[in-house]
């Protein structure tokens, strides 16, 4: 199985063994971030007795949503949805790794406290 590997720069996401010399995304040099889940030993992660997936997803702010759809064209999980002029992020599909955050004009995809 290859690693997950995410780009530093814009957030592109792709597997392979090892992460290629520039960025099919955004074109740059950029370093990748390996992408793969991680959760500490302390909290029942991969060597401790049970292993446990920590993830966050995030959420649309329906009242701050100008419905751009800059969300739907950056995700690459396809998680998010229009309900109408508001974007929603299916928590089924979405891997959490939150590049739409950073897509959203408005700030109105953030993750909950």
């Amino acid at each position: 199985m290859a690693n997950r590997w995410r780009c530093a720069n814009c957030g592109y996401r792709l597997e392979a063994d090892v992460p290629p010399e520039r960025c099919p995304g955004c074109k740059e040099a950029c370093d990748f971030i390996d992408d793969n889940r991680y959760v500490p030993i302390e909290e029942g992660g991969p060597e401790g007795p049970d292993a446990v997936a920590v993830t966050v997803l995030p959420q649309v702010q329906a009242e701050a949503c100008t419905g751009c759809r800059k969300c739907l064209d950056i995700c690459p999980a396809t998680a998010i949805r229009m309900k109408g002029e508001v974007a929603w992020i299916d928590p089924d599909l979405c891997d959490g790794d939150g590049i739409c955050i950073a897509a959203c004009p408005e700030g109105a995809i953030v993750l909950p406290e």
